[in-house]
């Protein structure tokens, strides 16, 4: 799911990550967090 703010010219997105413990869910999304660049990136949260 993305919302569009047009006027902040942001995008937000709600990823989902679904399945068993131990298969690198999380990792993968510290990577991908990891890789962008910081002017370009929020805060990562886990709800774990």
């Amino acid at each position: 799911m993305a919302l569009f703010n047009y006027a902040s010219k942001e995008i937000t997105l709600k990823v989902v990550y679904y399945g068993p413990g131990l298969c690198g869910k999380t990792t993968n999304l510290q990577k991908l967090h990891e890789t962008m660049s910081s002017d370009k990136k929020g805060k990562l949260l886990s709800l774990s």
